[in-house]
């Protein structure tokens, strides 16, 4: 076979195949049988079982695992399903759905229905904003105060009301000790007994530093 030959041979398969790719593209019409309910659980041409709920179909030229949108002529009514087996190899038919694909194109029925067969392609959106509620708003400053450092929280009145723990809050403001206690008198009594403490041994200690001055 010389070159010429070799060329008009290669463009003549290509044009086959393009054709042949235009003709899936174009849509399909014929009659849509479904599988009978003894199917259920038989293994199709992709190496799964058949399961009559499932949204599946059989045809004999879509590559498996093709997508479909079958559209039922008569009644306007339509599925997505994947091409999962091989068939139907009666004239008669283009298509075999599975029983919940023709339930839902209502052939159960009439046992076949006029349909148009189209590929599918679903569209993919990467990424699609929907706010559902407004966004928050930052407000961004710098202090040089150890004041504003404390947690907003701790001065939000809302936040403790809500959290209202019958704990001991103590702040400590250089020598000054703040406690406030919430709904506990076990707490105040622990409260009250270590400021007395506090208070014996600074005492104590003043007393210290006045006696060695006298010395």
């Amino acid at each position: 076979m010389n070159v010429k030959a070799l060329l008009s041979l290669i463009a003549f398969s290509a044009l086959l195949t393009a054709t042949a790719s235009a003709q899936r593209l174009q849509p399909q019409k014929g009659n849509a049988s479904y599988y009978a309910d003894y199917f259920h659980g038989r293994t199709m041409s992709n190496g799964q079982k058949y399961h009559r709920d499932s949204m599946t179909c059989a045809h004999l030229h879509y590559p498996l695992g093709t997508l479909l949108k079958v559209r039922n002529i008569t009644n306007g009514r339509e599925v997505v399903v994947r091409v999962t087996d091989r068939g139907p190899y009666s004239r008669k038919f283009v298509i075999d759905l599975s029983r919940a694909a023709a339930r839902q194109l209502d052939i159960i029925h009439y046992g076949w229905r006029p349909v148009e067969i189209t590929p599918y392609t679903p569209g993919h959106v990467p990424f699609v904003y929907t706010p559902k509620r407004e966004k928050p708003v930052l407000n961004l400053g710098f202090s040089d105060d150890e004041a504003d450092l404390a947690p907003y929280w701790q001065e939000d009145s809302i936040y403790l009301s809500k959290h209202r723990l019958s704990r001991t809050q103590i702040a400590v403001h250089m020598d000054t000790l703040k406690v406030a206690v919430h709904n506990d008198t076990t707490i105040r009594a622990e409260v009250e007994k270590t400021q007395a403490e506090m208070k014996k041994q600074q005492n104590k200690n003043a007393n210290h530093l006045a006696g060695n001055g006298q010395k």
